[in-house]
């Protein structure tokens, strides 16, 4: 049916209308979105489709927006009010809560690919929880898109200093990779087959590739000794020269007791170095170029040539934009999130107009060309426009899309087929991400489910906490000390590895006698000298470098070696505490502080506690019991997903049900299985609804009282923010109208089980 230029006018003033107390610059941007929406769909002779109910906005904004279905109450609140502007006043309020930053987490920790063990196993989990850090910091205090992009493409340092670093970290020392990544996430092109060869279907040739990774290929992460002085010492430079030695090169020529050689020294700084791993990203951009391959084969350059920092002409008509005195990577990341570069724009307006309205105005998002067309160019201009006047605030964006008619409209239920141009009737109809189903059932689970985890946040921190005193334990050490204790630690090595191999030929002779107890103690001596190692290393290296610092607090001066205060006050609080009046190492000081941190979470939960066991009447003790495990649980395990390992492991519900396992780019999926079934009708997950101190089984207990229609209500306005129609009540009411109410979960999980629960309407 085709729509008159009238009915598109009146589209319009009724997208005013439900916006009316917004902002004025709101109002015209929702308004101006419905009408190039409705421009186009009048074009195509699209009818549009009619407006959505209340009880679908309000389950949908919730999903878009905090990442999870509304609580009962929220549900009703909302329906209930008759304010004519409720509903810009929700997006308002839901924009500003923890659950935006725990969703958005969600949506940018998948394109980003951030992960609990980037590289190097647990090493690396320092760097991801600053990252982490970082990016939730980054969307709470809604930092511009364009500076996020800036403090994560120019990020180095240390991961206690700057926890953008993880950008680096998670591709650690694959600088070419790291650009077809880049380029993929930041400005919408596919360009990663130009890194071995011409692209064979786009323009990118592998001069291209080349030229543009030239501009990040000094950001090198490094496991070394990032002190000039102490390298100095050690090594005899900067960086040691012979990479072929596994144990850190040649070191420089200074005094060694009998029986420790030069190679011994390069084995104990291997291990001084160890705890460091993986949390370090420095800037040599404008040190280290970039040489093309040894089998490069095209005429426009020579294997092992030198590549200069170039922007491709279809990016840029500027070419070389690396100016003197600035690096190559400053001038990169400028360019990069120019409002001048368009490209950069149109991948983020596309992006955030896909995650509300299901599918992008370009697609696939990150593979455009220069022969791309917008489905609605015009849509896709004013977005762009939208983004560039907003200063990049991502939330002014999301907040005219949620606003308009455009977005409020029922969902369009059928297919689109790959290819197909989608006009935008009404959003998509899409199951929820597997991470929006679990922060569902957290939120079904217990109450308070957008607060961020505390404890989460504690392990971040004193993770974090511990690299940097070893940090800046080793870096307080003078040249002769690092090598005194170097030599030291060699000599530890020496003798353990004496230890080992006596231990292996007593576990050969104690085999051939079949003495299993001797075996044993063989093994142990053998297992244990890793552990060995690492206390030697914290003793010899850490601990002097503890007390170092723990002087200079003492004396007044640690001012003169770190100007940061935070670390100021915990060294001055660390050297009060004494063991047997002894000082402590610095190992026995970090868990100190660890437990005054952690002791804060403990009193919270006896707090809780307390709150719930009087709420409950549980006064005897199996009944305490019970709700100390249920609290247990909710802590530990019943948090956010953003608060959980990233991503979960192998065999929770999360990768069950599509979560990225972060290897690609936006890499989940929402393909149904036999195990997701299985999961739900006979998983844990239902179980632990149905424990009696859930919000939704507490919900069910209430409505009992007034009998089983009101049971069914309950359900469905928890779980689809609907009442039940009279026939689904009609189905359901012999399940709830039983005499003692033991059935009443039976409704729960068929209404969990059905396909409206997991879609986004």
């Amino acid at each position: 049916m085709k729509l008159s230029p009238l009915c598109v006018l009146l589209a319009s003033f009724a997208a005013s209308a439900l916006i009316s107390q917004a902002a004025p610059d709101l109002q015209a941007t929702a308004a101006k979105i419905d009408e190039l929406v409705n421009a186009k769909l009048v074009r195509e002779k699209i009818q549009p489709n009619k407006p959505a109910s209340d009880e679908v906005f309000v389950r949908r904004v919730y999903l878009d927006v905090v990442g999870r279905i509304p609580t009962l109450t929220e549900t009703t609140d909302f329906l209930k009010s008759t304010d004519a502007d409720k509903r810009s006043k929700l997006i308002n309020k839901l924009l500003a809560s923890d659950g935006y930053v725990q969703n958005f987490y969600n949506y940018w920790a998948d394109i980003l690919r951030m992960k609990s063990q980037m590289v190097g196993g647990g090493q690396s989990l320092p760097a991801f929880y600053g990252y982490s850090k970082w990016l939730k910091e980054s969307l709470r205090e809604n930092k511009p898109y364009d500076q996020m992009v800036r403090e994560v493409v120019t990020a180095s340092g240390k991961s206690y200093e700057d926890g953008a670093i993880g950008f680096y970290i998670r591709d650690y020392n694959m600088p070419l990779d790291n650009m077809a990544v880049t380029t993929q996430i930041f400005l919408g092109t596919s360009m990663v087959c130009a890194q071995c060869h011409n692209h064979p279907f786009d323009k990118w040739t592998q001069m291209d590739y080349y030229e543009m990774a030239a501009h990040t290929y000094g950001m090198t992460g490094s496991n070394g000794l990032t002190n000039p002085l102490l390298a100095q010492a050690i090594y005899g430079g900067g960086t040691p020269k012979n990479k072929s030695n596994r144990y850190g090169g040649a070191v420089s020529k200074f005094d060694l007791p009998e029986g420790i050689e030069r190679k011994d020294v390069g084995r104990a700084m291997t291990e001084i170095l160890r705890p460091l791993r993986y949390n370090t990203v420095l800037d040599q951009t404008d040190k280290k170029p970039l040489v093309l391959p040894h089998d490069y084969q095209y005429k426009d350059g020579k294997p092992k040539q030198k590549v200069e920092p170039v922007i491709p002409a279809s990016f840029s008509k500027d070419g070389k934009i690396v100016k003197d005195g600035v690096k190559p990577i400053v001038s990169y990341a400028g360019w990069m999130t120019s409002k001048e570069n368009p490209r950069f724009t149109t991948v983020i307006a596309n992006r955030l107009w896909k995650k509300l309205m299901g599918q992008g105005i370009i697609e696939p998002v990150d593979e455009i060309t220069d022969s791309t067309v917008p489905s609605n160019p015009q849509l896709m201009t004013f977005l762009e426009e939208t983004m560039k006047s907003s200063n990049y605030d991502m939330k002014a964006v999301l907040r005219a899309i949620l606003n308009s008619q455009a977005y409020q409209r029922e969902a369009y239920t059928k297919d689109v087929e790959l290819g197909e141009i989608y006009n935008f009737p009404g959003p998509l109809l899409r199951r929820m991400s597997a991470e929006q189903i679990w922060d569902s059932m957290v939120a079904l689970y217990k109450p308070g489910a957008d607060q961020p985890s505390i404890s989460t946040k504690v392990d971040g921190e004193i993770a974090l906490r511990r690299i940097e005193w070893l940090d800046r334990a080793l870096n307080s050490l003078s040249p002769k000390e690092l090598q005194a204790c170097t030599i030291k630690v060699a000599q530890k090595q020496k003798e353990l590895a004496s230890e080992v191999r006596a231990a292996q030929e007593q576990m050969d002779a104690a085999t051939k006698a079949k003495d299993e107890a001797a075996i044993r103690k063989a093994r142990e001596v053998i297992k244990n000298q890793r552990k060995h190692i690492d206390e030697a290393v914290d003793a010899v290296v850490y601990d002097a470098g503890f007390k170092r610092f723990a002087e200079l607090a003492r004396e007044g001066k640690l001012d003169e070696f770190t100007k940061d205060e935070d670390f100021a006050k915990e060294v001055a609080a660390a050297i009060k505490l004494k063991k047997n009046g002894e000082d402590l190492s610095m190992d026995e000081a970090l868990s100190i502080l660890a437990k005054q941190r952690r002791a804060t979470l403990s009193a919270q939960a006896k707090a809780r506690f307390a709150t719930d066991a009087e709420r409950f009447e549980a006064d005897d003790k199996n009944e305490k019991a019970s709700l100390v495990a249920w609290e247990n649980f909710r802590d530990t395990y019943m948090l956010r997903a953003a608060d959980l390992r990233s991503p979960a492991p192998n065999g929770h519900f999360l990768r069950e049900f599509g979560q990225s396992d972060r290897e690609l780019v936006e890499n989940a999926n929402d393909e149904a299985s036999v195990s997701q079934a299985l999961t739900l009708l006979n998983g844990k997950v239902f179980n632990n609804l149905m424990n009696r101190y859930t919000v939704i089984a507490r919900a069910m207990d209430r409505a009992k009282k007034d009998g089983p229609e009101a049971v069914i209500d309950t359900v469905y306005l928890s779980l689809l923010s609907r009442k039940a129609t009279a026939e689904e009540k009609d189905l359901l009411k012999p399940i709830a109208d039983n005499a003692d109410g033991t059935d009443r979960g039976d409704v729960l999980w068929t209404v969990l089980n059905t396909r409206q629960f997991f879609f986004i309407q």
